[in-house]
């Protein structure tokens, strides 16, 4: 009885973790949206950016210290953008990996409860193949 109840266990932790599974894949492609959301928000500032440089640097024939202040601010926005776009591709790395390792753990687990159940099988044949002679 207390192998079954080992299996039961280990049949219901299996559907939790399909069910932690399951949402790791929902949690990973709103993070996935929002990491979009925010590359595409960064190119628009970047690209902004960009632009208002220019026109400042057009200014800036009349009034050069104002031209480089504005520049320097533009270096540290171009710096800023690559260290976000660096950051959304490490906690995309991250989140594959993530959800690599729920899937190799799944696959795991439903080995084990294979192998469980198998064994289970083969228990049972012997239970009933040691019973059977005592009996006839």
């Amino acid at each position: 009885m207390a192998k079954a109840m080992g299996g039961d266990l280990m049949l219901q932790l299996l559907q939790e973790f399909r069910e932690m599974q399951e949402e790791s894949e929902v949690q990973y492609a709103r993070t996935q949206k929002a990491l979009r959301v925010l590359r595409m928000k960064c190119r628009v500032v970047y690209r902004k950016t960009r632009i208002f440089a220019d026109q400042v640097r057009a200014f800036s024939e009349q009034v050069r210290v104002f031209s480089e202040d504005v520049d320097g601010l533009r270096e540290n926005m171009e710096e800023f953008a690559t260290h976000v776009s660096v950051l959304a591709k490490e906690v995309d790395g991250v989140k594959r990996t993530q959800t690599k390792m729920f899937g190799q753990m799944g696959r795991m687990l439903n080995h084990l409860a294979d192998a469980q159940t198998t064994d289970r099988k083969r228990i049972d044949v012997l239970e009933v193949r040691m019973d059977g002679p005592g009996e006839n």
